[in-house]
């Protein structure tokens, strides 16, 4: 059920700069479609009434996270009622309009306190990105994501949004 999610490529040296950089989270990606969260996979979700109440009528693009280094602690949060687990929101893909625009709007958004938004900054190129995911490794994360500022939503595999995971450089050659 991957049709609804806008997937990754790997960075392999394509210019970047300009665009909009993240951590890259190590969760459990996830579609609220206003109603429901949905995995990739299209399983539905069931969240209790705290964890989605004060959520938007709107689809946004995320991952259940429960911090770095705990992947692993997620489905077991998930059967302890979702306790210790946030929503962290990257993407409004309802939206038809530049991702700029979109990260604009979910900064608008009035969120329950479990839910956060994916802090985005700009990147200024190879070396800015290739030292932001070595200080997020050094602090225990993932890696960077950035994002082309201009690009619309797509479903399915871009090249408008790359990773870059320092732990495993063999998907990223340059």
């Amino acid at each position: 059920m991957t049709d609804r999610f806008q997937l990754l490529r790997d960075y392999c040296g394509q210019p970047c700069e300009g665009w909009l950089m993240s951590e890259k989270l190590d969760g459990w990606r996830v579609m609220w479609d206003g109603q429901n969260f949905i995995t990739r996979q299209g399983n539905v979700l069931n969240a209790p009434s705290w964890f989605t109440a004060g959520l938007p009528g709107h689809a946004l693009d995320g991952e259940l996270f429960a911090g770095r280094r705990n992947f692993n602690a997620i489905q077991g949060m998930i059967a302890n009622e979702w306790q210790g687990l946030t929503f962290q929101i990257f993407d409004a893909p309802m939206m038809d309009a530049p991702f700029r625009k979109r990260y604009a709007f979910i900064n608008s958004l009035v969120l329950p306190d479990h839910c956060g938004i994916v802090k985005q900054i700009r990147c200024n190129g190879t070396e800015h990105a290739l030292d932001i995911a070595d200080q997020i490794v050094d602090q225990g994360g993932e890696g960077v994501v950035v994002r082309n500022p201009r690009a619309k939503y797509g479903i399915g595999r871009t090249w408008n949004v790359l990773r870059w995971v320092p732990q495993a450089p063999a998907k990223n050659r340059i």
